[in-house]
Order: C-alpha cells, then structure tokens, then sequence
C-alpha cells in the first residue's frame, strides 16, 4: 500500500512540476516577445508558442538529467572502489565531484573521502 501511495505522490508532483514549467515558459516567451514590433496576431502567437515549447524542451532535458537522477539508487561499494582508485588529491577532488549529490551525503562514503584527503595531504 505504501508503494502505490508513494507512485501516485510521484506523479502527482510530477505533473504540478510540469504545469508549472508550462505557465513559467508561456511568460518568459510572452515576456521574450512582448517588445517585439510584429503587429500580425497569428505570427506574434506563433512567435509565443515557439519559445514557449523551446523553453520546455528545455525543462524536458534538464529534468531528464538532473532532477530524474536525484534518489537513484547507487551501490556505496561502488563508489568507495572509484575514490579509492584516486591516485593523489587533484583525482580525488575530481572523483568526488563526479559522483552524485547522494553519495556525498552517504556517511561511509564521506569517511573514506575525509580518510583519502588525510593521507593526500600529509604526502604534500
């Protein structure tokens, strides 16, 4: 039961984010083109409608690579392997940035990263 109700919460916030995506583009396109000099109604609503569905295309593709990826699952095992595979403090830095938000806010991963940057720095 509460799989199904944790679904339809997803969804539901899901399709309040895309109304709010839609009305956010229709103004920012309306905002984009209200200076314009173009009299013709049908070309200035054309005009609307063609930033507004460029702008959320633009939400479609950072929602599919951002937002989706939030709260994936991941293995911490995994990622231990890829920082420990860092060979000096710049690889580490790097890997870590790599990684998603979640797995640095995962306490063992933390501890192997703080434990990674002691041994780096005392080799500077």
């Amino acid at each position: 039961m509460e799989k199904i109700n944790e679904e339809i919460l997803k969804s539901a916030q899901y399709r309040k984010g895309l109304s709010i995506a839609f009305f956010n583009a229709t103004n920012a396109a309306i905002s984009l083109v209200s200076d314009s000099k173009i009299t013709d109604q049908k070309l200035l609503l054309d005009t609307v409608k063609f930033y507004r569905d460029f702008f959320l295309e633009e939400h479609k593709n950072y929602y599919a690579t951002v937002i989706a990826n939030v709260g994936v699952n991941y293995r911490a095992e995994d990622t231990i392997v890829q920082l420990n595979e860092a060979k000096n403090m710049d690889e580490l830095k790097s890997k870590w940035l790599s990684i998603s938000e979640d797995e640095r806010r995962d306490g063992l991963i933390i501890k192997v990263k703080e434990t990674l940057k002691k041994k780096y720095e005392k080799a500077q």
